[in-house]
């Protein structure tokens, strides 16, 4: 399996791929959501929510066979 590459500086590897928390956080002190980013030059991969308003949202249902 290819290790990945860092578009921006060309560093490869797992170990370059790093997260860091929001700031902004819910009143339980829970990050609202995370950033996904490369170590060496901060070229950002995504953006991974955390928090949730409201009620619902996908569920996962699992029936047994």
């Amino acid at each position: 399996m290819a290790d990945p590459k860092c578009p921006a500086c060309s560093a490869s590897g797992i170990d370059k791929v790093v997260s860091a928390p929001s700031v902004e956080t819910s009143r339980e002190g829970t990050p609202w959501f995370f950033v996904a980013h490369c170590s060496q030059c901060g070229n950002v991969y995504g953006i991974f929510t955390k928090h949730v308003f409201g009620r619902g949202g996908p569920r996962l249902i699992v029936e047994n066979r």
